[in-house]
């Protein structure tokens, strides 16, 4: 019987990752890479969108920091700035609520 079940298991396909997930995953690489360290993402908000028709998003890192992210037509994800340099550019915030 335990062979058996450690068999299913070995036969089971992992669980794909649904596209919240997918998409944090795209958000925390680029903003490890660019904008510095984030373990994970908070919260996100849609900020519209850019002059070359990408979308822009505000993302919070749990432990602090905020960004501002392109996603693109092809669904690719790139760094764009922090949330204060967006902000005091265009005079949009990033997150409202906040002070």
């Amino acid at each position: 019987m335990f062979g058996v079940t450690l068999l299913l298991a070995a036969l089971t396909p992992p669980a794909l990752p649904t596209g919240q997930q997918l998409a944090e995953r795209l958000f925390l690489a680029a903003i490890s890479r660019f904008g510095g360290p984030c373990q994970g993402i908070e919260r996100t908000r849609a900020l519209g969108t850019g002059s070359n028709g990408a979308a822009l998003v505000a993302v919070a890192c749990t432990k602090g920091g905020r960004h501002v992210l392109r996603i693109h037509a092809d669904n690719t994800v790139s760094y764009m700035s922090p949330c204060a340099d967006f902000e005091s550019l265009t005079g949009l915030r990033c997150f409202p609520a906040e002070k």
